[in-house]
């Protein structure tokens, strides 16, 4: 994958904005330069969602969503669980040449 290539990703009701909700807790509670500038992206990524909800992340934003992987940022563990899968899902798809 090259840093400018997006995956698409369509998350099911109200994923996508508890993943955007969790990008933006992450991106408050964090302490470098470095990382408010690549959630900063992430979020503004999840924020330009498709009609259909979709919305194309590249490498380095998906890295910066990976990063939200902590309870704090979540309204509870299972819906993290529930919607970082269904990321992880759809990338492990990508990679496998789905929808290159």
């Amino acid at each position: 994958m090259t840093g400018q290539e997006h995956i698409r990703f369509t998350l099911d009701d109200g994923a996508r904005e508890s993943l955007y909700s969790a990008v933006a807790g992450a991106r408050r509670a964090c302490g470098t330069e470095q990382e408010a500038d690549g959630l900063w992206d992430a979020w503004k990524a999840l924020e330009t969602a498709e009609a259909d909800g979709s919305f194309a992340l590249t490498a380095r934003e998906l890295y910066w969503v990976g990063k939200t992987s902590r309870a704090e940022y979540w309204r509870d563990v299972e819906t993290m669980t529930r919607v970082l899968g269904q990321v992880q899902e759809q990338f492990n798809a990508w990679s496998m040449g789905a929808n290159k």
